[in-house]
C-alpha cells in the first residue's frame, strides 16, 4: 500500500491541512510542538479501526474532526468502519507499521493472537500452503499411478481443446484488429473532410471579407485621391515660364531678406558694445575721481606727480634695515638677561640634588645586596653544620649531647640568618622603587628657554650674545628715528593726493594704490579709442542697411505684379515643384487604384480563381470517395468477426485446468516411490511453516539489531516472542542493563522484524521522532537501512533532529513543519 494524501479538516492542531507523500523515503522534519506526533497518529487512527483513544485530539473550538487518506489500495476515511476499503486492527499496525515517540521497550505487547492468524492467513495465501494441504489430504487416499495416468489423459484432451479455441482467437483477434484499423482510418478520413470543410468554409468567408475590404478600401482611396487632385486644378491654367520668373524673385527677396537681418543683428551687437563701453568708461572715471573724459588731462598730470611721490617713498622704505623682532621683546623685557641666568641655576642645582640622591640610593641597595648574599650564604652553612651534627649525635649516642648542643646552637643561627636575609631583600626593592620613583620625577626646564627657543636661543652663551647686540642697536636708534620721520611725512603727502582720487587705507597700499590708479587711466583711454571705432563702423552698416532696403522694396513690387496677374500666392510659387509633381502622381496613382478595384470586382463573381479554395474542393471529392470505399470494406470485415465465435470463460477454465493437472502430475511424479518419506515430511514441512513462526522472527531480529548496533549481544527469543538478554548465562529483563539508546534501538528492530517475519500487505512504515537519541553512528547505520527500505515498502519518518535532515538531504520529498 502507498500512501498518496493525507487531509486532515481537524486533527489537533491541524486545520485544513494537507500533506502529500511519494514513494520511498518521505521526510517530515519539524521542532518540537510542530505537529509530528499529530500527523502520526492521525495516520494510525485513520488506517485502523474506530476507537475512542482518539477523541483527546478533537481540536477546541472547531467542530470538524476528521479527514481521509489517498491510498493506493482506496480511500481511508477517519473514523468510518466501512467504506471502499477495509481497515486494519489497531494493535497489528502498532507492532508492525508504527514506531512511535512514546513506545517503551516493556510497552510494546506483541498479540499472539493476531499474529497466529496472520501466519494461517498467509499460508493459505501461498500456492505452496494450498498445495502441500491438498497434496496431505489425497497423498493418503488416492491411488498416484492411476491418476497419474488419468490427468496425463487429462491433460492431452484439455491441450487439443485449448489449440482449437486458440486458433479461432488468432483469426478473430486478426479480423478484430483489422476492424480497428478500418474504424481509424475511416474516423481519420471523416475528420479529414470535416476540416477540410471547415476550412473551405473559413477560406470563403476569409476570401469574402477581404475582397470587400479590399474593394471598399479602394473607392475610399480613390476618392481620396480626386479629392486632393481638386487642390490642383489651378496648375494646368499657370504660366510654367511666369512661375520660375516668380521663384528667382523670391529667392532674391529672401537673399536680401538675410543680409538686412544679418545687418540688424551687427547693428545691434554694435550698440549693446557701444553701451558696455560707456559703462566701463564711466565706472573707471569714478575710480578716477573725475566727471566726464575732458577731466582725463588734468587726471592726468596728478597722476604723474603721485607717481614720483610713490617712487620717493619706495625708494626710502628700501634704505630702511628691517628690525629684528627678538628686539622688541628684549625692550618688553629689560631684566630678561638675569631672569634667565636664576631660573638656569636653579634648573642646575635641582638636577645636582636628584643625582646626589640617586647615587646614594644605588650605594645603599648594593650594600644591602651584598649582606642579604652573606646571609643567605651563612644561613645554608649553618643549616647544614647543624644537621650533620644532628646526625652524628643520632649515629654516636655516647657523645649525642655534645652534637645536639651545637646542632641546635647552628640550626638557631641558621634561622635568624634566613629572617636577616628575607629582610635585608625587601628592603633592597623598596630602595629599587624608590630609585625607579626619583628617576621618573625630572625636573622641568625653565619656561624662560620655551620662549627664547622661539627665537632661536637655545643657551645662555647666545643670550648674552643677542642682547650685546640689542644695546648696540638701540645706541644707533636715533638716526634710524629721524629718517622715519621723514618717510612718514611723505607717507602723509601721498595718502591726501590718494584721498582727492577716492582712494584709501594703510602705508604698506600706497605703491599698489598708484599702480592701479595708473592701471585705470591707460584703460579708459584704451576703451575710448575703442568706443570711437565702433561708432564709426556703426555709422558704416546704417548707411549700407539703407541701400540695400531700396532695393528689396522694388524687387517686392515686381513679384507682386506676377502673383497678381495670374491670381496665385507666394506660397504657392515657392511649392510649384513639389505640388506639380505631386499632381502628376496623384493622377498615376488614380489609374492605378481604378484598375485594381476593376480586378477585385471579377475575383469576387468567381471563388475558383483561388488556387487555395479549387485545391481544397479537389481533395474534398477525393476523400469522400475513400470513405466510402472504406466502409464498404468495413461491413465485409465485420460479417467475418460476428460469424467466430469464442468461449473465453471456457478457455480460461480449460486453462486453470490444465496449469493444475501439470502440477499435480509435476507433484505426483517425483513423489510415486516414496509416498510415506514425502507423507512424512509434507506433514512436518506444513507443521513447521504453521508453529515455528518465532525462529523466523528471531533470525530477523538478530541480524537486524547487529547491523544496526555493529556490535553483537547475545538476546534469546522466547515462544511468546518476548526478548531476553542473555548476561553471564542467566536471562535478563533488557529494561535493567541497556541504555535509553539501545532499548530505542531494540524497539526499532523487533517492529521491523515482527513486518519481515509475518507481514506481507505492503504497509508503510511511519517512525515518529524515535531515533534522536541514538549517536551519530548508530544513526547513520539506522538511516542507511532505511534508506535501503524505502526501496520496498514506503517510509515516513517525523523527526526534529537537524542530522537526519542532512543525511537525506539529497531527497526531493522533504516536508517542513513550522513550530
Amino acid at each position: 500500500m502507498l500512501i498518496k494524501k493525507a487531509h486532515i479538516d481537524g486533527f489537533g492542531k491541524f486545520i485544513n491541512a494537507a500533506f502529500k507523500f511519494g514513494p520511498g523515503l518521505n521526510v517530515v522534519y519539524g521542532p518540537n510542538e510542530s505537529g509530528k506526533t499529530t500527523l502520526a497518529k492521525f495516520l494510525l487512527y485513520t488506517l485502523s479501526k474506530p476507537t475512542n483513544e482518539a477523541i483527546k485530539f478533537k481540536p477546541w473550538g472547531y467542530e470538524v474532526f476528521g479527514g481521509y487518506l489517498e491510498t493506493s489500495d482506496g480511500t481511508y476515511v477517519f473514523g468510518e468502519d466501512s467504506g471502499e476499503v477495509q481497515k486494519y486492527d489497531l494493535n497489528l499496525i502498532e507492532n508492525v507499521a508504527f514506531l512511535m515517540e512514546d513506545d517503551e521497550l516493556e510497552t510494546v505487547k506483541i498479540d499472539r493472537g493476531i499474529l497466529e492468524s496472520r501466519l494461517k492467513k498467509k499460508t493459505e495465501k501461498t500456492s505452496e500452503g494450498r498445495i502441500l494441504r491438498e497434496a496431505i489430504k489425497r497423498i493418503q487416499t488416492l491411488d498416484m499411478n492411476s491418476c497419474l495416468n488419468v490427468i496425463s489423459g487429462q491433460i492431452r484432451d484439455t491441450e487439443e481443446k485449448i489449440s482449437i479455441i486458440g486458433e479461432n482467437i488468432k483469426r478473430k483477434n486478426s479480423l478484430f484488429l483489422k476492424v480497428q484499423n478500418l474504424q481509424r482510418r475511416i474516423k481519420d478520413v471523416q475528420q479529414q473532410i470535416v476540416n477540410l470543410e471547415n476550412r473551405l468554409e473559413e477560406l470563403r468567408t476569409t476570401r469574402k471579407s477581404e475582397l470587400e475590404a479590399k474593394i471598399s478600401q479602394l473607392r475610399r482611396n480613390i476618392e481620396v485621391v480626386e479629392l486632393e487632385l481638386s487642390k490642383y486644378s489651378w496648375i494646368e491654367s499657370v504660366d510654367i515660364g511666369a512661375v520660375e520668373e516668380a521663384q528667382n524673385l523670391i529667392y532674391r527677396l529672401n537673399s536680401i531678406k538675410a543680409q538686412l537681418e544679418t545687418l540688424e543683428f551687427e547693428e545691434k551687437k554694435v550698440n549693446e558694445v557701444i553701451q558696455k563701453k560707456n559703462k566701463d568708461i564711466g565706472e573707471r572715471l569714478r575710480q578716477l575721481g573725475a566727471s566726464s573724459i575732458d577731466d582725463l588731462e588734468s587726471v592726468g598730470l596728478r597722476l604723474k606727480h603721485l607717481s614720483l611721490l610713490a617712487k620717493m617713498y619706495s625708494e626710502r622704505v628700501g634704505n630702511m634695515t628691517d628690525e629684528d623682532p627678538l628686539w622688541r621683546f628684549f625692550l618688553e623685557n629689560e631684566n630678561i638677561l638675569e631672569r634667565a641666568e636664576e631660573e638656569e641655576q636653579r634648573f642646575r642645582e635641582a638636577l645636582s640634588e636628584i643625582e646626589s640622591t640617586k647615587m646614594s640610593l644605588q650605594n645603599e641597595i648594593e650594600r644591602n645586596e651584598q649582606i642579604s648574599k652573606y646571609s643567605k650564604d651563612l644561613s645554608i652553612v649553618s643549616a647544614s653544620a647543624g644537621v650533620v651534627l644532628f646526625v652524628l649525635g643520632l649515629l654516636f649516642k655516647s657523645i649525642s649531647i655534645f652534637m645536639y648542643v651545637p646542632a641546635a646552637v647552628f640550626l638557631a643561627v641558621a634561622v635568624f640568618l634566613m629572617l636577616n636575609w628575607k629582610r635585608k631583600t625587601a628592603l633592597v626593592e623598596i630602595l629599587q622603587e624608590r630609585l625607579v620613583e626619583i628617576s621618573m620625577n625630572q625636573p622641568q626646564q625653565p619656561s624662560i628657554w620655551k620662549v627664547l627657543s622661539g627665537y632661536g636661543i637655545t643657551n645662555i652663551r647666545q643670550l648674552r650674545k643677542k642682547y650685546t647686540e640689542f644695546l648696540e642697536w638701540r645706541a644707533q636708534n636715533l638716526e634710524r628715528q629721524r629718517q622715519l620721520n621723514e618717510l612718514k611725512d611723505i607717507e602723509q603727502e601721498i595718502i591726501r593726493e590718494l584721498n582727492k582720487f577716492g582712494v584709501s587705507g594703510a602705508a604698506q597700499m600706497i605703491v599698489s594704490a598708484v599702480e592701479n590708479l595708473q592701471r585705470i587711466f591707460s584703460e579708459v583711454q584704451e576703451i575710448v579709442y575703442e568706443k570711437e571705432s565702433l561708432e564709426r563702423k556703426l555709422s558704416q552698416l546704417r548707411g549700407e542697411y539703407l541701400s540695400i532696403q531700396k532695393e528689396y522694396k522694388a524687387i517686392a513690387e515686381a513679384l507682386d505684379e506676377i502673383l497678381n496677374r495670374f491670381g496665385i500666392t507666394k506660397e504657392d510659387v515657392e511649392n510649384f515643384k513639389s505640388q506639380f509633381e505631386r499632381y502628376q502622381e496623384l493622377k498615376g496613382t488614380k489609374k492605378t487604384l481604378t484598375t485594381e478595384l476593376q480586378k477585385a470586382l471579377e475575383e469576387k463573381e468567381n471563388e475558383d480563381v483561388q488556387p487555395s479554395i479549387s485545391e481544397t474542393k479537389a481533395t474534398l471529392r477525393e476523400l469522400s470517395s475513400l470513405k466510402d470505399s472504406l466502409l464498404r470494406e468495413l461491413e465485409e470485415v465485420k460479417g467475418l468477426y460476428q460469424s467466430i465465435d469464442v468461449d473465453s470463460s471456457h478457455l480460461q477454465q480449460l486453462l486453470r485446468k490444465l496449469d493444475e493437472l501439470k502440477l499435480k502430475a509435476r507433484i505426483m511424479s517425483s513423489i510415486i516411490n516414496e509416498i510415506p518419506e514425502v507423507n512424512r515430511f509434507l506433514n512436518e514441512r506444513l507443521m513447521s511453516f504453521v508453529e515455528n513462526y518465532h525462529k523466523l522472527f528471531s533470525d530477523e531480529f538478530a541480524r537486524l539489531f547487529t547491523r544496526l548496533a555493529g556490535a553483537e549481544k547475545k538476546f534469546l527469543v522466547l515462544p511468546d516472542l518476548s526478548v531476553r538478554l542473555i548476561v553471564e548465562g542467566d536471562m535478563k529483563n533488557p529494561e535493567e542493563f541497556l541504555s535509553g539508546s539501545t532499548k530505542d534501538l531494540m524497539v526499532f528492530c523487533i517492529k521491523n522484524a515482527l513486518y519481515k517475519a509475518f507481514y506481507d500487505d505492503g504497509l508503510p512504515l511511519v517512525i515518529d521522532n524515535t531515533l534522536i537519541r541514538l549517536d551519530d553512528e548508530r544513526l547513520e547505520r539506522v538511516c542507511k537501512y532505511l534508506d535501503e527500505e524505502a526501496e520496498l515498502r514506503q517510509i515516513i519518518l517525523l523527526t526534529s533532529d537537524r542530522r537526519i535532515l542532512e543525511f537525506f538531504s539529497n531527497k526531493k520529498n522533504v516536508i517542513l513543519l513550522e513550530g
